[in-house]
This record gives structure tokens, C-alpha cells and sequence, in this order.
């Protein structure tokens, strides 16, 4: 298994094409710049749609790939995501002297007992859209099973909230991305 290193999977196309028994790890996130941060519960799903065809077509063409690492979070909320002692870029406390507030972690990490009713029904929209487009290609590993104080993060506390089914199968929005 090798990963994409963030450039995305195409900067790989033809790169190992004949190795047996080799397959590129995808860690998808959209957290980590205040543009995809901003992006509206809707447009996160719409972004994970849309990416459909970018991914079944270097599959076609490349190695397997598997979505490797992801979470339902769609912010940098969690405790040292962003490093020991770092703020986070949605609440503006990422930079020394702050920075633009996109809104409060309060709410949306931490524990799942904090989360809204809308919210955690995102989550499951998120997480079902996020498996229906990992499955059009090689499959997903979820990172992390146990998150500590980030229930958004963890598979665990996904499952005892809700937003997680428990059985991987059982979906809500079948056809999400089409």
C-alpha cells in the first residue's frame, strides 16, 4: 500500500501500473483550509459526489485504491489535530492573534451528547456519502475507531450516537451520490 501524499491521485497515474498486489491509500479530509472549511454541510457531500469519476477512472487505468483514512469532521476542531498547544482555523484560534472565525467548536467536536439533532443527521448523510463513494472503487478503512474527546472522529462513539450504522450496509440515503 502506498499513499497519495495529499497531491491527489492522478499526480500517480501510470506510476506502479504493473505492480502486483499494490494499491494506493486516498486520505480524503476537508478540513484543513479555510476554503474547504467554509464549504456548507450540502457542499461537502456535493464535493465527495463529484469526485466519483475522478477515482473510478485511475482505478480503471492504475492500481486498486482504497479511501484509507477519513472521518465524518468537518472541521479542525479536535484537540491537537492541528498540533500540540494549535487552535483551530474554524474557530480562528489556529493563528497567534487569531484569524477569520467560521464559528464554534462547541457543538461540533468533542462529545456526541453536545451535537444537535441536525447535526448528527449530517454526519450520517456524510458518512453514507463518503462509504458509497469509497465503495465505487476498492473499499475505506475509517480513521480512527476511538477518538479521545472527538466523537466526530470516532467510529465508536459514531455507532453508540448514531450517525455510524452499525451494520456498514444499512443506509439511509442509498442513492446519495447517484
Amino acid at each position: 500500500m502506498i499513499g497519495d501524499a495529499f497531491l491527489g491521485v492522478h499526480s500517480w497515474d501510470g506510476y506502479l501500473k504493473s505492480g502486483q498486489g499494490v494499491m494506493m491509500d486516498l486520505h480524503v479530509y476537508q478540513i484543513f483550509s479555510n476554503d474547504e472549511l467554509r464549504r456548507s454541510w450540502d457542499d461537502h457531500v456535493s464535493f465527495m459526489c463529484n469526485r466519483v469519476s475522478e477515482f473510478t477512472s485511475y482505478t480503471s487505468n492504475n492500481l486498486w485504491l482504497v479511501m484509507g483514512e477519513w472521518s465524518n469532521a468537518i472541521t479542525d476542531c479536535a484537540k491537537y489535530l492541528n498540533g500540540r498547544g494549535v487552535g483551530a482555523r474554524w474557530d480562528g484560534t489556529y493563528t497567534p492573534g487569531g484569524g477569520e472565525v467560521l464559528g464554534t467548536c462547541q457543538g461540533m467536536t468533542g462529545s456526541y451528547t453536545t451535537f444537535s439533532e441536525d447535526y448528527k443527521r449530517f454526519l450520517r448523510k456524510y458518512w453514507e456519502t463518503q462509504v458509497s463513494v469509497a465503495e465505487k472503487v476498492n473499499g475505506w478503512v475509517y480513521w480512527t475507531w476511538k477518538a479521545e474527546n472527538a466523537d466526530d472522529w470516532s467510529y465508536q462513539k459514531g455507532v453508540e450516537a448514531g450517525f455510524i450504522p452499525r451494520n456498514p450496509d444499512d443506509r439511509l440515503y442509498p442513492n446519495i451520490c447517484g
